[in-house]
């Protein structure tokens, strides 16, 4: 059994007597030509018009444009991405070139999630308002972009072959889900379902991305059959979800990367004390990765020097 291979095991819900960590044992990818958006701002292969904000080292929709300007007129506005159009070969075997598949966890990254490409196609506000206006509209646009995503997945499992496939569909903000646990049920639950077993049906764990609190829809996200979630913001009950489940799902995440890493100003011994707490309320019994998910990686130089002299003592408890 290679490294790869035992590090793995994290994600098979196992004690490996080592908290995995994604800055030193996994290789990252959000391949470019999956264009899911603009990262340095223009346009995606939707069409989405994207603006770079430099305080979030990321980019976000141009504000005042829409892609599409209703709900009804998806069909006629819409075009989605020719896949076929692309040499999918030669685009995975140069963005995973570097994958070192012995000794790494190879991690893809899915962005823009069916809820996410419909507020990304016409705006948020809009994007909930055709939840209660036009719902058959919206559900048949959700089951369209679902289809185009097990499109994609299918071109992940052919020709990347990742470990992970981090999905990205965010649910919720800080205190609250974006939208009534109902809602999600009713229209996303049943295509989140597909994207599930279309990853697993290739071999490939599926982690669960979804930003802010989503407690309210953590058992049904476990009876989807994910793998992992990430990256479980402390706004979310952690400690309790983590000993509920941990046999079932891998806890990727649980730092407060607000107040912590991601503040102006943060001192290294803030960075030590966060990394610690973490390791030693999520680490016990496995199951758990270290992956804070921030806006800044400025601490990370920190948090690699913290977490090698904790991850094999909390690790084997």
């Amino acid at each position: 059994m290679n490294k790869r291979e035992q590090l793995l095991g994290v994600y098979q819900h196992k004690n490996i007597g080592y908290v995995p960590c994604f800055f030193t044992d996994f290789d990252f990818s959000k391949p470019t030509t999956i264009n899911e958006r603009a990262e340095q701002g223009g346009l995606d292969w939707f069409g989405v018009e994207w603006e770079y904000v430099p305080a979030l080292h990321s980019p976000m929709v141009k504000p005042g444009t829409k892609r599409l300007s209703d709900i009804t007129k998806w069909r006629e506005e819409l075009v989605f991405p020719d896949l076929d159009a692309i040499d999918w070969a030669a685009a995975a075997g140069e963005e995973t070139a570097k994958w070192d598949r012995e000794n790494k966890i190879s991690f893809m990254m899915l962005i823009n999630g069916m809820f996410e490409r419909t507020h990304a196609l016409m705006g948020f506000e809009d994007a909930m308002c055709a939840m209660y206006d036009e719902p058959e509209e919206y559900q048949v646009l959700v089951d369209a972009i679902t289809e185009y995503k097990l499109r994609v997945i299918d071109i992940i499992g052919t020709y990347y072959k990742p470990d992970v496939l981090s999905f990205h569909d965010d649910y919720g903000t800080n205190d609250s889900m974006m939208m009534s646990p109902e809602l999600w049920r009713k229209f996303f639950k049943e295509p989140l379902r597909r994207v599930i077993e279309r990853t697993q049906s290739y071999g490939i764990f599926y982690e669960h991305h979804s930003c802010g609190y989503i407690a309210p829809i953590f058992n049904e996200l476990v009876e989807l059959g994910i793998d992992a979630i990430d990256p479980l913001q402390i706004s979310n009950p952690v400690r309790e979800l983590k000993d509920k489940y941990q046999n079932r799902v891998t806890f990727a995440g649980g730092f407060d990367t607000q107040n912590v890493f991601d503040k102006v100003g943060v001192t290294e011994e803030e960075i030590r004390a966060e990394v610690v707490r973490a390791y030693s309320e999520l680490a016990p019994g496995g199951s758990f990765v270290a992956f804070p998910l921030t806006v800044s990686f400025d601490f990370v130089p920190v948090f690699i020097d913290e977490h090698f002299k904790h991850a094999f003592r909390f690790g084997e408890k």
